[in-house]
């Protein structure tokens, strides 16, 4: 007995396409309700897309924010660095928060990361994500 199986590629390449449009837009509207927020900004900013290259569906989630990886990775001791804020060409960092007076500082520690991107992404993908690859 002999069996020949057809398979059409391109419909196999929609479903996938599918699929994985589904999981990017879910990605990206848990990543906007994990994103910390001061004045909305950064959630607004993330966008996602599907594409087709080739053979591969590939999902992206990203924001075009350039502090969004320093939210996201972390900054000074807790950041990529791994070393304390400290200024460049002054003795002292100085900045003024809101709603306060100036402050003064020879170093500061910096913030710890908040990954709203790779969290959104454990939550919500059906498949298993690896933690340890930096995103």
């Amino acid at each position: 007995m002999r069996v020949d199986v057809d398979v059409d590629e391109a419909a196999v390449a929609r479903v996938l396409a599918g699929v994985v449009d589904e999981v990017t837009t879910a990605v990206a509207t848990a990543a906007r309700r994990r994103a910390p927020v001061d004045n909305g900004r950064l959630r607004a900013s993330i966008r996602s897309e599907t594409s087709v290259r080739g053979s591969q569906v590939v999902g992206e989630v990203w924001s075009s924010l350039e502090y969004a990886a320093y939210v996201h990775e972390g900054t000074g001791i807790y950041g990529p660095s791994g070393q304390p804020i400290r200024p460049r060409r002054a003795r002292v960092l100085s900045w003024q928060p809101r709603g306060g007076g100036r402050v003064f500082a020879r170093e500061v520690r910096g913030q710890r990361g908040q990954p709203f991107l790779a969290d959104a992404l454990a939550e919500v993908s059906p498949w298993p994500i690896d933690r340890t690859v930096r995103y």
